[in-house]
């Protein structure tokens, strides 16, 4: 009986340890995703390895690129997001497991809409956008 006893107090002790931290991630097309871990101010684009790194809050695409909107955070900080600057970057979509196509950027505003023409993107919507102020903030 002690034995029972032992192999369930163990049982419970290691499958309580799996949930040490916590993480979300959402599917944009194809493998790219965003993904965060721990909090929610890690949020970055992906594809196997880092693409655009945190803060990403926008994101959208079209049949050949993938667009999206980033709040840089604040140096020496890795939990405080500079929402006074917004960086934006253009990775050209790759069917591979890895990206091997040109990611482009950061760009201000003015930079993306001419980098856009360039390449021909027309009218990105950022169709899939996080939160950039918690209730907690």
């Amino acid at each position: 009986m002690k034995k029972i006893i032992f192999i369930v107090l163990v049982s419970i002790l290691v499958s309580s340890c799996f949930g040490l931290y916590d993480y979300g991630s959402d599917a944009i097309v194809d493998d790219y995703e965003t993904l965060w871990v721990d909090i929610y101010e890690s949020r970055s684009l992906k594809k196997g390895e880092i693409l655009v790194p945190a803060y990403v809050f926008a994101v959208g695409y079209d049949s050949k690129y993938i667009y999206s909107k980033q709040h840089p955070l604040v140096k020496n900080a890795t939990d405080k997001i500079n929402r006074d600057v917004i960086n934006y970057y253009i990775i050209e979509r790759t069917e591979s497991g890895f990206q091997d196509k040109p990611i482009f950027g950061p760009f201000n505003k003015t930079g993306f809409e001419k980098k856009c023409i360039e390449l021909a993107i027309k009218n990105p919507e950022f169709d899939l956008t996080f939160p950039t102020k918690w209730h907690f903030d």
